[in-house]
């Protein structure tokens, strides 16, 4: 495992301690407290565990965008790991729990290899909408599509923000993308948990 110590192995286009001395990247930092709210949503529900790890994302990527260290991003991308890993379980409750140690310890093994988190997140996202294609009905087929619509709009401010740091710098930049990735992401998963919700009404409904 390497040195979580160090500084995280990826980073962002906004500008450093521009508003703060004490956070290196400003609007990062707070817009990460979208997953938190939207994990405070579920808390009440059937979906609470999901709810518990996306308030760990959003104070992990907190401190990521707080301090940019290694530490931050592990806690970050692991829960990240597991609220897709816990979406998944929803979508297809076939899914075995214990598979997700495995992958949990080989990201961990992995970590300091960007490229090895962003790979099994990706697999994880189109598995999910693999899955959620599926379960469209009537009901819940606009949340699905909203879902569908919102992530790949916060994923295209995501790669944006990345390019941003090799070209269009000065024209990318003050649009904050990352900060945008973090909205539609958060919205992303607000508009999946109404969509689980009225799956498990309808399937109730079957045996009633």
């Amino acid at each position: 495992m390497s040195n979580i110590f160090k500084n995280a192995s990826v980073s962002f286009c906004e500008k450093k301690f521009e508003y703060s001395d004490n956070i290196a990247e400003y609007h990062n930092s707070f817009s990460s407290l979208f997953y938190v709210l939207i994990g405070m949503t579920l808390l009440p529900t059937k979906l609470k565990h999901m709810g518990k790890l996306l308030c760990v994302v959003g104070i992990g990527a907190f401190l990521l965008h707080a301090t940019l260290s290694q530490w931050a991003q592990v806690l970050d991308e692991s829960a990240m790991l597991g609220v897709s890993f816990s979406a998944l379980k929803e979508l297809n409750p076939r899914t075995k729990s214990y598979l997700l140690i495995p992958i949990i310890l080989i990201y961990w093994i992995l970590n300091e290899f960007f490229l090895c988190f962003l790979s099994m997140f990706a697999i994880f996202q189109i598995l999910i909408v693999i899955n959620a294609q599926k379960r469209i009905n009537k009901k819940n087929k606009i949340w699905i599509i909203l879902y569908i619509i919102s992530f790949t709009l916060g994923t295209t401010c995501w790669a944006l923000d990345q390019g941003c740091k090799y070209k269009f710098n000065e024209f990318l930049e003050p649009l904050q993308l990352h900060a945008w990735w973090h909205f539609f992401t958060a919205s992303a998963i607000g508009f999946a948990s109404i969509a689980f919700t009225m799956l498990d009404k309808i399937e109730k409904n079957k045996f009633i």
